[in-house]
């Protein structure tokens, strides 16, 4: 799909789960070449990726340490800072 941002270059990609697709009709069938894909940095995927992992953990330990959920949105608005 082009971008709903309007950036040239840019496409939005939507994901589907084809478990839940019973059935499949193309209703326009393209004869050109999609343009190549972006090539991706996988070192800043992988950091990103830890990071996240790493976020998900702290969050998980303060709600098994019995943090209140104002006190963990609390910390969230401060670490984001």
């Amino acid at each position: 799909c082009p971008s709903s941002s309007g950036k040239p270059n840019h496409a939005d990609i939507l994901l589907v789960n084809l478990q839940y697709v019973s059935e499949v009709e193309i209703i326009n069938d393209r004869a050109e070449t999609p343009p190549p894909l972006a090539s991706l940095n996988v070192s800043k995927l992988a950091n990103k990726a830890r990071t996240e992992k790493e976020e998900k953990l702290s969050q998980a330990y303060a709600i098994s340490a019995g943090v209140s959920l104002e006190g963990q949105q609390l910390f969230q608005t401060i670490h984001k800072t």
